[in-house]
């Protein structure tokens, strides 16, 4: 009889809920893309020192149609949710602002970012080639909620060192070490006369909140001296490093030309089939008319030209032609791809994308014949998709730089149709970065893909 009055008992007690972090894992799945996909995940969360547990629910909100990607009002591109995993209990909804369709749970990671043996999040919000930027929320066990503060305001904009780096400088990663109590912004330097092996990046440690330098490097324009500063017992020590120029790098040899095969025409499907999106910019080619020097070498000369978009857009990939003046012809797919912001009709001394790319080269039918020379040279067609996209807003004009790796034989970029309007420019290196711009009064041959917002 006792079982039955314990069974009473039992059902006449309210049903207990289950943990509903059950069977979730604390981190994305191996091999998650960047971008791509805007299904939800959801994570535990145990933050650790007798802290409770979180369900962490990661929810892109943006949308993709055949049309392209579209976001939310002012960026508002995902949210996170945050409840007991005890009770399932919600606590908190945090926006997640951006400008690209990036898979924002295949990118939650779990870290103590303030070294207060708690542990904060973080997930990716903007990427290009060679950096990346995340929004962090630090846990606050005051308020038993996730915050924001100085801290995750500075690493949230990735823009540590402007003074020293000659500008807003993406890290390509923020590491945090647990053991020295560190946070190191690492970068990766741009294509130079010197190879800096030894340039790593800056350390701060945290103070009430707010970083404080501790290991300062700075890098010079042409990469070839690096002064190295250090906080210890509360003095500034400093070093200086200097490199010399590589010798392979101011003539490098290109890469041997692909195996022969029968030439395309410059419009052929064959030269774009291994780029994604659509075309959102082209200026076709004018084979009729000498290119512009665009292979950086000694002068350290780069070609520039202007676009513009109605619509704001997502950039994955780039069309452009091109040719050598050497005879035989050997054609390098290595080239510097940068984007720079427009200042006053002409290009920003400094890129705010830069890629080294390997593009698929094809050879055309067409020929350019410059009267000069009195020579034939044979055009190729280069097509690449982006390691990193980039967004550029609707309305603001913008300048793609594309040159050859430095070699004996010079690169010329081919002009654009004569029929289509628009601007170019040509420019060499200066003290930070390239400058002294002339501008053009023609086109450049290229074509950009991706998708419009």
């Amino acid at each position: 009889m006792w079982w039955l009055l314990s069974a009473l008992a039992l059902c006449g007690m309210p049903a207990l809920r289950a943990d509903v972090c059950d069977g979730l894992q604390a981190g994305p799945p191996k091999g998650s893309e960047l971008v791509g996909s805007n299904l939800p995940l959801s994570f535990k969360l145990s933050v650790g020192q007798g802290g409770p547990a979180f369900r962490i629910t990661v929810r892109p909100l943006w949308q993709q149609n055949a049309g392209g990607v579209i976001l939310g009002d002012d960026g508002h591109a995902g949210d996170i949710e945050v409840a007991h995993c005890q009770d399932g209990k919600p606590l908190q909804v945090l926006g997640v602002t951006a400008d690209q369709p990036i898979n924002f749970g295949g990118t939650f990671h779990a870290e103590d970012i303030n070294f207060d043996g708690y542990l904060d999040f973080s997930v990716l919000t903007e990427f290009g080639a060679k950096w990346g930027s995340r929004s962090y929320w630090v846990y606050d066990p005051a308020s038993g909620l996730f915050a924001e503060n100085e801290l995750t305001r500075e690493l949230s904009e990735n823009c540590l060192g402007p003074g020293w780096h000659g500008g807003c400088w993406k890290a390509s990663s923020i590491d945090f070490d647990q053991l020295k109590r560190e946070i190191s912004a690492n970068y990766i330097p741009r294509f130079a006369a010197c190879p800096p092996n030894d340039y790593r990046g800056d350390r701060y440690r945290v103070e009430d909140n707010r970083l404080v330098l501790v290991h300062q490097e700075e890098l010079s324009p042409d990469n070839c001296t690096l002064t190295i500063s250090d906080l210890i017992g509360g003095a500034k020590v400093t070093r200086v490093v200097r490199y010399i120029p590589g010798p392979g790098l101011a003539a490098a040899d290109p890469s041997p030309e692909p195996p022969p095969s029968d030439p395309q025409p410059p419009n052929a499907r064959e030269l774009v089939a291994s780029l994604g999106g659509h075309i959102l910019h082209e200026h076709p080619l004018d084979d009729h008319r000498e290119g512009l020097l665009s292979n950086a070498r000694e002068r350290r000369q780069v070609g520039a030209g202007q676009f513009v978009f109605s619509d704001k857009v997502f950039i994955t990939g780039i069309r452009w032609y091109g040719y050598y003046t050497c005879n035989p012809a050997r054609a390098s797919p290595a080239f510097e791809v940068s984007f720079y912001p427009d200042e006053d009709g002409l290009p920003a001394s400094q890129p705010i994308y830069s890629a080294g790319v390997e593009a698929h080269v094809t050879k055309t039918t067409a020929i350019v014949a410059p009267q000069a020379s009195g020579a034939n040279f044979q055009v190729h067609a280069y097509a690449v998709d982006l390691p990193g996209p980039l967004t550029v807003p609707a309305g603001q004009p913008m300048w793609i730089s594309i040159s050859a790796v430095p070699s004996y034989c010079e690169w010329l970029w081919d002009r654009g149709s004569s029929a289509d309007t628009g601007i170019s420019a040509s420019g060499v290196s200066g003290s930070r970065g390239f400058s002294n711009w002339t501008q053009l009064k023609d086109n450049l041959a290229f074509a950009l893909y991706g998708w419009k917002f």
